[in-house]
């Protein structure tokens, strides 16, 4: 940059020329492409000459150019200012500085806005590098700005200042700006100090900090702003000319943009003295929604700011609840209202109003205190039920949310208002719970109807809806918890109506031809079933708190009496709702789910009323109807329930049963006869008579053992079978035994690889008759009875019991022959998706095998449609080409995770299963040899299983058991995951220039989110085990100290800890935010033991090297991930990280500085300086640490935070294409993130987290 002496001369005219042609050519659409890109190269050349902010100022500053080519001046300026700012001298930054306060002082009142913004950009970007150090008077420039009276300047001036002193609140204190960072300790007490009152300031002197001498005036910004604001509105309300009315709600809106952002840090006190509150409820005596919106915007943002130890915070709190704001806030949201798409501005009002009222609303239930005689409550609980109510679910959620807190209020002046409220609550959220997503899109429903104007996408809808729901359950069990009698009464009485006088029998119109789940009808029902599901589970922890009375509480004797009438009731409406009658298969499913949710809330009952129940649900009886295909589908699903029904009956009356079993036997061989080809049915039932032995108590224990051996000489026999043995002996055997050794033939003869539809291409006889010998075969594997009798083992028993020890007896004869052609087993239902198996096939026949290995599946908040419209879809082509390829991947997805199945309830029987022999590599082997071949969606399930495999081991074996499974599958599972990774980012360069649907890509590409996040969750899971779980021993008793614990086992084996470390690493470059952030805080945790070996198991070989792969590849990854726009919101992560090797490494070794010195236009005196000081004490702060290096690495970072919003997120943009997203808080999108799979082929692993999570 020039000197003074020569920037007095003015820039070159040529120069000025050139880059005013150069600008104009970029500009005019008939410039040819190759000179408008030279014109462009020439632009950005420009920036880095040495008279760019010279040239910059002069084209900013000369109003005979047009607005492009003065904003490119002012870029100029920009980029001298944050790239070259440390390479001027003092008087070239002065001189920087003196240009930029020029342009500020010059604005015209005409600026276009942009320019204006630009102008308060580069103030706030010098005001950061130099402010209360070089330049000491800013405040006083500003001052004299705002109180610039001329009738030209005075609205500009006042505009610019408002937009700087938002842009330093925001830099300064509110986000995570590396320059900013740097000055904090600076620039946070200066802008503290200018913002708040001089007497306010004094008070804050006396506790902490020092003066930076900065002020200028007593008054402070705050108090500026809302005396501008209060003028603004005033003046707004009585002007009578159109613009000044205009300009007088822009200038109030804009005073309230700046205070939001300074209301996230401001003290209270400062708050209080500018009498802020009041100044924020004049908008509500407007009529301009925009003001509402934003005086909404900043009293939500003061609400937020709870403090418990704060009376001040207390004060203003209870301004906002002053009786005599409460009707302007009701007016206000009332005004508001707006139908389904026909005013976005109020609609989205009313959601502001709905979260701060239900912010105020948590308040006052967290601090009573907040209440005293100027608060009005039952007007603002009155206000908060009307929200509540809004047929906008959108708008209502907050609310409804809100009330979840007041129902578990006890205090009485809350609990009066809440027990006001509860009937129309009940009704509320007992309509809510409607599936909205399953009605058809044109229902004439005005909540429907405003959800579709809400969410452009149905996974969006899933999501919301899932917690609006969710939400409703609490609300009821709550209700019900606190008025058990006259909600169960209610809740009940509305159910048995339903099913009284609802089409859901044949003499009220319920028709098997024309069956859908879909119905209206059946939807409220289920609904209501959900209602009574909750209402439950609120009796049942009301039923809690009665037991836990002592005969010495005044409500003892009635709360008994309460307890023995509501269980009387309750027998009673099951057994009238037994004698009505219901045909609909879906709902009798669930009124039996009712009946027995009942039994197992009132037990202990009597023995007759159990027993008539299992009788009930033993001869209930449905039409079969083959023809109708839906209906069949229902009763098939209504028996399956049946089963497991029975069984949790067995768990909770064995010896009531047991009584009986005699009779129930026969009964139970019919039903098994009945449906003999249904294997899951079968061993359902065989289930339920194994548990009644099984758990009963009233049975001589060696007539048990017998019955119990017997029971299971099936599955032994099944396993010893040497015709099983030889058929998982190989590839080959077992495509044999499954019907599929011919399998490439027959997609060649009846012609897969020429139909493009395989859906709409129908099975001949043959092909069916092929489909129908696969499941047959399958099905003659012995998985399914295993699984049930397992379970039917392991249900709900704690080691150390005698049903357990009993059941360990049982099975420790049986695993031995199980497990040796199990594993084979697996091992080759997963080479059925390895390619090189099938390698010999001509390439139209290999593509046609591999086509057929490609899932269908339903994922939660991703899928464009329902689950019930999936499984629709699914079994509607069954007999398609796409149903037969359905059955082959669906018999090999059924052997491996039914496999798993059976390999978790082993792990119960621990050293039974741990103390075989040389089990660990086999079945290392058998999971992990071929999951690289697997579909993505098909991981979930092995990496619970290893979870299991990991929690459930006795320490004693855990040296020898774990290293080998562990090292295999972190191996397997790290190659398999980046190479999804790096086929998902080659889709995604193949698409970036095509207007494709990007919904394939975006299922694909959230299931390896999901897959990702699970091994990530893993990986601290192994290494924080010892925190949040402990081994059971076989006696049930916590393994002892002197054993390896696992985190420790994990660090200190390098055959485990390397492949670990590796998939960490490469999950650093993986594009998933939430997987990234965990492995950063996993590295961060981990780190420090390497550095410091000493006290911990790891030696000082291991430690040296896992040291230098942390100093050269982890440090390159966090350097590459730096580089990248999407990793923006991880900059703090990875600078946190970065320093932390810098500092842990750097006094030991090189290598932290060479990898950083290396990097292109590195300086490695900037390198050596940033790390001295990084560790020397004058690095105070986290932030202050990331900021210098970020600083450091500034050429190197792809995009900086506030870049961010350049940052094309394609993916992002196409699931809000229609662009009108809707603006709801995040906490109600959030999809719970588990069993988000499901396969339409069968159930699948049906709560495979929480099976494989339950110990």
């Amino acid at each position: 940059m020039d000197n003074p002496t020569q920037s007095a001369q003015g820039p070159s005219t040529s120069s000025l020329e050139h880059i005013s042609n150069a600008l104009n050519a970029t500009l005019d659409p008939r410039v040819p492409n190759d000179v408008r890109q030279q014109a462009l190269q020439h632009l950005e050349a420009v920036k880095s000459q040495a008279d760019a902010p010279l040239n910059g100022f002069a084209l900013a500053s000369d109003t005979a150019q047009n607005d492009a080519v003065r904003y490119y001046g002012l870029q100029l300026l920009d980029f001298g200012v944050k790239y070259k700012w440390l390479d001027y001298s003092e008087e070239q930054t002065t001189q920087l500085r003196t240009w930029v306060q020029t342009l500020a002082a010059n604005l015209r009142a005409n600026e276009a806005q942009f320019l204006r913004n630009k102008i308060g950009q580069l103030w706030v970007e010098v005001a950061k590098r130099c402010w209360a150090g070089d330049w000491i008077d800013m405040d006083e420039q500003l001052v004299m700005l705002w109180e610039d009276t001329s009738n030209e300047k005075s609205f500009v001036n006042k505009l610019l200042v408002l937009y700087i002193l938002e842009m330093l609140s925001e830099d300064i204190m509110n986000s995570e700006d590396t320059v900013a960072g740097l000055r904090l300790d600076i620039l946070g007490p200066a802008l503290n100090e200018i913002v708040i009152t001089a007497d306010v300031y004094a008070t804050h002197l006396t506790s902490r900090g020092t003066s930076k001498e900065v002020r200028s005036g007593r008054q402070g910004w705050l108090g500026r702003i809302c005396e501008l604001f209060s003028i603004s509105v005033k003046q707004s309300r009585m002007g009578s000319d159109s613009r000044t009315v205009e300009l007088m709600e822009l200038c109030a809106v804009k005073s309230l943009n700046a205070v939001k952002s300074i209301m996230c840090w401001i003290t209270f006190q400062a708050v209080e003295e500018a009498n802020l509150v009041d100044c924020l409820f004049l908008p509500f005596h407007t009529d301009n929604v925009a003001l509402h919106t934003a005086a909404v915007e900043v009293l939500l943002a003061l609400a937020h700011r709870q403090s418990t130890l704060q009376q001040t915070w207390m004060g203003l709190i209870r301004q906002m609840l002053r009786a005599d704001r409460q009707p302007a806030l009701r007016s206000t949201f009332e005004q508001a209202y707006a139908g389904p798409g026909e005013d976005d501005e109020k609609h989205t009002l009313q959601k502001k109003m709905s979260e701060l009222v239900s912010t105020l609303a948590d308040a006052v239930a967290q601090h009573i205190a907040i209440v005293d005689q100027s608060v009005d409550l039952q007007s603002f609980y009155g206000l908060l039920l009307l929200i509540s109510q809004s047929k906008s679910l959108t708008v209502s959620i907050p609310a409804v949310h809100s009330w979840t807190k007041q129902l578990i209020v006890q205090e009485n002046v809350i609990i009066d208002l809440v027990l006001a409220a509860l009937p129309s609550l009940l009704q509320i959220c007992s309509e809510r719970l409607l599936r909205y997503e399953a009605l058809p899109e044109d229902t004439i429903d005005e909540t429907l109807q405003f959800l579709n104007e809400d969410f452009d996408t149905i996974p969006e809808r899933h999501a919301f809806l899932g917690n609006y729901r969710r939400y409703c359950n609490i609300v009821i069990q709550s209700i019900t918890r606190t008025k058990p009698i006259d909600a169960l009464s209610y809740v009940l009485g509305e159910t048995q109506s339903m099913l009284v006088s609802g089409p859901y029998t044949t003499a009220r119109n319920f028709d098997a031809a024309t069956y859908s789940k879909n119905k209206l009808s059946v939807l409220r029902f289920d609904a209501q079933y959900n209602v009574v599901v909750s209402a439950l589970k609120g009796y049942g922890a009301w039923t809690m708190d009665v037991a836990a009375l002592t005969p010495a509480d005044p409500i003892h004797v009635k709360a008994d009496k309460d307890k023995e009438d509501a269980a009387q009731a309750l027998q009673q409406w099951c057994t009238d709702i037994t004698r009505v009658e219901v045909d609909d298969p879906g709902v009798t499913e669930q009124v039996m789910s009712i009946i027995v949710h009942i039994l197992k809330i009132l037990k202990p009952v009597s023995s007759s009323f159990a027993l008539d129940v299992v009788h009930h649900l033993l001869v209930m009886q449905l039409k079969v109807e083959s023809q109708h295909a839906a209906y069949t589908e229902a009763v098939l699903s209504f028996e399956h329930a049946r089963a497991i029904e029975l069984q949790k009956l067995a768990l909770l009356f064995p010896n009531e049963l047991l009584n009986v079993y005699g009779d129930l036997e026969p009964r139970v061989n019919e039903m098994t006869q009945k449906y003999q080809d249904d294997a899951r049915l079968v061993w359902g039932y065989r289930a339920f008579l194994f548990m009644i032995i099984h758990r009963a108590n009233d049975i001589n224990q060696d007539v048990r053992n017998e019955r119990l051996e017997q029971m299971l000489k099936p599955v032994y026999d099944a396993w010893t079978s040497p015709d099983l043995a030889t058929s998982v002996s190989s590839f080959k055997s077992f495509n044999e035994f499954l019907g599929l050794h011919d399998l490439p033939q027959f997609y060649q003869e009846k012609g897969f690889d020429r139909i493009q539809d395989w859906s709409a291409q129908q099975l001949d006889e043959a092909g069916r008759a092929k489909q129908d010998l696969v499941k047959q075969r399958s099905d003659r594997l012995p998985l399914r009875m295993t699984k049930s009798m397992l379970a039917a083992s392991c249900e709900k028993l704690k080691p150390g019991t005698n049903e357990h020890e009993s059941a360990t007896q049982l099975w420790s004869t049986l695993i031995p022959f199980v497990l040796p052609p199990l594993l084979p087993m697996l091992r080759q239902a997963s080479a059925f998706s390895n390619m090189n198996n099938w390698s010999d096939l001509p390439p139209g026949l290999q593509a046609v095998i591999q086509r057929s290995l490609q899932d269908r599946f339903w994922q939660s908040g991703i899928s464009n449609e329902s689950k019930e419209e999936f499984y629709a879809r699914i079994s509607g082509s069954k007999t398609s080409f796409e149903g037969f390829a359905s059955t082959i991947r669906g018999t090999m997805r059924n052997v491996r995770e039914n496999g798993y199945h059976i390999l978790y309830f082993m792990t119960k029987f621990e050293e039974t299963f741990y103390g075989l022999p040389n089990l660990a590599e086999p079945l290392a082997d058998a999971l992990f040899d071929d999951v690289i071949s697997l579909g993505t969606n098909h991981l979930s399930a092995i990496i619970n299983l290893a979870t299991g495999l990991v929690q459930r081991c006795p320490a004693h074996h855990r040296v020898n058991f774990l290293p080998a499974l562990l090292k295999k599958m972190f191996v397997a599972l790290d190659a398999k995951i980046a190479a999804e990774w790096d086929a998902v980012a080659r889709t995604a360069e193949q698409n970036k220039l095509q207007d494709d649907d990007l919904s394939d890509e975006m299922r694909t590409e959230s299931v390896l989110r999901q897959i990702t996040y699970s091994m990530v969750a893993f990986v601290s899971f192994l290494l924080e085990h010892e925190k949040s779980h402990s081994a059971p021993a076989e006696n049930g008793s916590v393994s002892v100290a002197d054993k390896p614990s696992v985190t420790s086992m994990v660090l200190s084996d390098p055959s485990i800890l390397e492949p670990l470390i590796l998939f960490c690493t490469h999950a650093l470059r993986m594009q998933d935010t939430r997987c990234c952030q965990m492995i950063c805080k996993i590295f961060r945790s981990i780190i420090p033991q390497f550095a410091s070996p000493n006290h911990t198991s790891i030696t000082e070989v291991v430690a040296a090297q896992v040291g230098d792969f942390i100093c050269t590849e982890v440090l390159k990854a966090c350097i590459s991930s730096l580089n990248e726009p999407y990793f923006v919101d991880m900059q703090k992560d990875l600078a946190m990280l970065i320093t932390q090797i810098i500092v842990l490494y750097s006094p030991r070794s090189q290598r932290p500085r060479e990898v950083i010195a290396s990097l292109p236009s590195m300086d490695p005196n900037a390198v050596d300086s940033t790390i001295r000081t990084l560790l020397s004490s004058s690095a105070k702060s986290e932030r202050n640490q990331r900021s210098m290096v970020l600083q450091l690495l500034e050429r190197v970072r792809g995009v900086s935070i506030h870049e961010a919003g350049k940052i094309d997120r394609r993916k992002e943009l196409a699931a809000a294409k229609k662009g009108r997203r809707s603006s709801v808080p995040q906490q109600y999108m959030k999809v719970e993130q588990k069993a988000g799979i499901d396969h339409g082929d069968e159930a699948g692993l049906d709560g495979v987290a929480g099976l494989f999570g339950d110990s």
